[in-house]
């Protein structure tokens, strides 16, 4: 009887490895099934750089349109009736390998006085143009015209940015204005003139 018992056991054992392993196997099947297939998407293709052009300089918002024209891509600004105030804008352009990319900056200002800065950079890829002194920040940013939006810091200010397939966007209030930031962002818009015929 004690033999018998011996075999069982041995057997018992024997059983549960083999289960154990056939468990195992179909665990791992069922992982390589499951793993999420890598979506073949196509590469974008880099925007093309600009050739050089004069810089546009502007003091009153119904200028606002001119600066627009000659930008590659749209142009971050607020909607009219937010109650910003328009300061001024500017356009230029900046060196980089192989050509130049543009930035539009437009400055306005809170009902409080407290500046305001947008930017507007072509193309997109080029995060350099942000400029440095920022940390990022433990708060998440808001959404900007759809895309999420990267929150950073320094000291006296807070920057947040986003890029679309067109352009960087980039906004930079003072840290007495961020509790007001979401509602700061409903207010922006992209902007851009359409040619006659388009």
């Amino acid at each position: 009887m004690s033999r018998r018992r011996k075999i069982l056991k041995i057997l018992l054992k024997v059983l549960t490895a083999l289960f154990s392993v056939a468990l195992m196997a179909a665990v791992c099947f069922l992982l390589i099934l499951a793993q999420p297939k890598k979506e073949e998407t196509a590469q974008a293709e880099p925007q093309p750089l600009l050739t050089a052009s004069p810089a546009v300089n502007i003091t009153a918002e119904t200028e606002i349109s001119t600066l627009v024209k000659d930008f590659p891509a749209p142009v971050l600004s607020f909607m009219s009736g937010s109650g910003m105030l328009f300061v001024s804008g500017t356009s230029s352009d900046v060196g980089l390998t192989g050509g130049f990319g543009r930035v539009a900056v437009l400055y306005w200002q809170t009902p409080e006085g407290e500046p305001l800065i947008l930017q507007s950079i072509y193309p997109a890829s080029a995060l350099s143009l942000l400029g440095g002194g920022y940390h990022f920040s433990a708060v998440a940013g808001p959404t900007l015209f759809g895309a999420d939006s990267v929150r950073m810091e320094n000291a006296d200010t807070v920057r947040i940015h986003a890029a679309t397939a067109s352009g960087l966007y980039a906004v930079t209030l003072p840290k007495s204005a961020a509790p007001r930031l979401s509602a700061i962002s409903r207010s922006l818009q992209l902007f851009s003139v359409k040619a006659a015929g388009e």
